[in-house]
């Protein structure tokens, strides 16, 4: 059986003389005789025949030649992304536990580098906030303790009344509590350092904690364009969701105020102390990362539960719990901050805290000696390589120098030490810049390479780390952001759609190819000229990009991108867009229906089945996502729902005789039987409710509940035998 070739121009020789004979009143509007007769016509055929022969020998080329047809293009196909996650240490060894920037763990046969050093101290935490409660719902007011009634008292000296809520160990708990921060009465977020058995607080001061914050990036409300205001459409905006990190303070607190001063005759001990923050990779507080402070050279001493007062943490009500704490830090934003700006939900908090990534560190390796040409190409031990993370050097004679790796030679000047790696095949490049010379040594010292969708590890699924003594290490939430690289024959075929780009965003169909390279984007709809806040009124120099993400374990049927996911393609599309372009990334916007649908089954057919394919089906056909929707792309922004186009989708399914009825119905067209809806053009459906039954449709939203069996007489036994 002959091996069936990919093709890549499958224009015959007809098809060829056609196409040059239509282009003839184009680039020569005299010329009107096209009979086989004229000798310019006998031309255009010879060089059609040429051409046939050409594409069949082009069509016959293997994966090498093509691979090199994309290099000369400049055409670099997308490599595998590596997965990221958050870990969380811990030990019992009073001197605590340094770990090293590049450390190995291990997810079974998944292996993880950490992208900082950590030092792991024996302390827990437990993150709260502090809402407004009214004193008649204190739980002095039920319980009669001693304590319950000392916290009464307290609160009632300071005439404030705090209900104390605790973001929850374990985020992914069914019953896992967030903390809304920007709710709180003080704005504020409370992180409780709490001793273990082994913990010497005196080893603390001047030292530096590693906090792991964990944010609820989903948005809070569905979107509605036409409710938009300007400050919600600012929210979407690339340079407002790339925007610079917002300030942020860090405070310990100096623990329960003294006396006045004027009654002690000495200073008044601020309630406060700033902590410096050596790094942070949450950007201010606005998605999940690390946080680095350093601690005072002098901790205050914490003694008793807090009085939950205005500048005091939130009381905690497990007294051996507030027996444990050794200190308090406040995160807040300044009082001058944006309004916009707000800390939000956060849903874990964490010490001991490093973020990791899916790769493996490579042992150097000599790649040879320089030639002097133009066009040098040197091969890797390993691949595929984390793009950035190589460090190369030259032996010139001035010694080894570093050079920089660079995504294109396109901004490289003559003089410039830049390469290229190609992340996917495992190879270094020089051109168009400065080249090694002849007998110069090229070495690279380190580089990370891995990657792919097996690196999307569940959370608990890092742990140990190998290598690391003394310590307990675990992920709290999933490893994300693994994607596979893109193979040659998709490479192939965005050959003339990157030819045409160049890398930059000028077309609206530029905008979605783009955005769908960003992992975790699984479709994405350009809309240009709609701006957010009045997206009925074409808005010149708009686009706005709509963003499906490739699942939301939510909501299923109406999968909504988290603000993460808007953040990363904001900011992959921001770098490539045009300086007049305002570029704003959006969710889509779901319009509910219903749909209650009475079927006729056949024959020989179990009804049960019938009703679930019917309900497959029609689950499929409405979905936003693919490969689902009338064409393979997800139901069509904007497309009308008819009820006969959903009539003729259900009677398609094997097993049914035909339909009773099919109703449908949704908020913007209450009422049964509606013959279509309408939506904006940039609306979808989200299938809110749907009901198959055998017979008759039931009213629209009524649940499916199967008929009761027949009643079967059970004997009872005897009382007394």
């Amino acid at each position: 059986m002959a091996l069936i070739s990919p093709i890549l121009d499958n224009r015959s020789y007809e098809q060829l003389r056609d196409e040059l004979i239509r282009r003839i009143p184009v680039y020569a509007p005299e010329w009107t005789n096209h009979n086989e007769s004229d000798p310019g016509i006998a031309l255009v055929e010879l060089f059609a025949y040429l051409g046939e022969s050409l594409l069949y020998r082009f069509n016959q080329i293997p994966d090498a030649t093509r691979i090199e047809f994309l290099r000369m293009l400049g055409v670099r196909p997308r490599p595998a992304q590596t997965a990221l996650t958050l870990l969380a240490v811990s030990t019992e060894r009073a001197d605590g536990v340094q770990i090293v920037r590049g450390a190995e763990a291990a997810a079974g046969a998944v292996s993880f580098q950490t992208q900082d050093e950590v030092y792991v101290w024996p302390l827990d935490v437990v993150a709260a906030g502090k809402t407004p409660q009214d004193p008649a719902d204190t739980k002095a007011g039920h319980d009669s303790s001693a304590d319950a009634l000392s916290r009464a008292r307290a609160q009632e000296e300071t005439a404030q009344f705090y209900r104390t809520t605790l973001v929850s160990a374990d985020p992914l708990a069914a019953d896992a509590v967030s903390v809304d921060v920007s709710a709180q009465v003080d704005r504020s977020l409370w992180i409780a350092l709490l001793r273990k058995d082994t913990t010497d607080v005196e080893k603390l001061a001047g030292r530096t904690l590693f906090v792991g914050v964990a944010f609820d990036e989903a948005l809070t409300a569905p979107l509605q364009l036409e409710a938009l205001n300007d400050d919600g459409a600012r929210a979407f905006r690339s340079d407002g969701l790339t925007s610079s990190p917002p300030p942020m303070l860090w405070r310990l607190w100096n623990g329960p105020t003294k006396a006045p001063a004027a009654a002690t005759g000495g200073e008044a001990k601020p309630a406060f102390q700033e902590l410096a923050v050596l790094a942070d990779t949450t950007k201010g507080l606005v998605t999940t990362g690390v946080v680095k402070l350093e601690m005072p050279p002098e901790l205050p001493t914490i003694t008793g539960a807090s009085s939950g007062g205005e500048d005091s943490p939130p009381p905690l009500d497990d007294g051996k719990l507030a027996q444990k704490v050794i200190a308090w830090i406040q995160v807040c934003r300044p009082q001058n901050a944006n309004a916009n700006d707000s800390i939000h939900r956060v849903r874990w908090v964490g010490i001991n805290a490093v973020q990791a990534i899916a790769s493996r560190t490579a042992a150097a390796e000599l790649l040879g000696n320089g030639t002097g040409d133009g066009d040098q190409r040197l091969p890797l031990n390993h691949h595929p390589v984390v793009p950035g993370s190589m460090v190369l050097e030259v032996e010139e004679p001035a010694g080894w120098t570093g050079w920089q790796e660079v995504e294109n030679f396109s901004g490289s000047g003559a003089g410039d030490r830049h390469y290229i790696v190609d992340s996917d095949h495992g190879s270094v490049s020089f051109g168009r810049a400065r080249v090694p010379q002849i007998g110069e040594r090229i070495r690279v010292l380190s580089y990370q390479y891995g990657g792919g969708s097996a690196g999307n590890v569940a959370a608990g699924a890092v742990s140990s780390l190998p290598g690391t003594a003394g310590v307990k290490v675990a992920n709290p939430l999933p490893a994300v952001g693994g994607a596979e690289g893109v193979g040659i024959a998709e490479a192939m075929d965005a050959i003339p759609a990157e030819v045409h780009r160049h890398d930059r965003a000028v077309i609206g169909k530029d905008f979605r190819d783009l955005a769908l390279q960003v992992s975790g984007v699984q479709r994405a709809e350009t809309l240009p000229l709609l701006h957010p806040d009045n997206p009925t009124v074409p808005a010149a120099g708009v686009v706005s990009v709509m963003v499906f993400p490739e699942f939301d374990l939510r909501n299923t049927a109406a999968p909504m991108p988290d603000l993460g996911l808007l953040r990363r393609v904001a900011g992959y599309l921001d770098a490539r867009r045009l300086v007049t372009t305002e570029l704003y990334v959006i969710p889509p916007e779901y319009v509910q229906i219903s749909v209650s649908v009475g079927v006729q089954v056949r024959a020989g057919y179990q009804v049960d089945a019938v009703r679930r394919w019917v309900e497959l089906i029609l689950r499929q056909y409405l979905a936003p996502l693919p490969p689902f929707g009338p064409d393979g792309g997800g139901w069509p922004l904007g497309r009308t729902i008819r009820r006969a186009e959903l009539e003729a989708v259900a009677v398609q399914v094997e097993g049914v005789e035909y339909l009773e009825d099919l109703l449908l119905a949704s908020p913007t067209a209450p009422g049964a039987g509606q013959p279509r809806i309408d939506l904006k053009p940039w609306q979808v459906p989200e299938l809110a409710a749907i009901t198959v039954v055998s017979g008759a449709p039931l009213p629209v939203g009524t649940e499916y509940a199967p008929a009761p069996g027949p009643k079967v007489p059970v004997p009872l036994p005897p009382d007394v035998c």
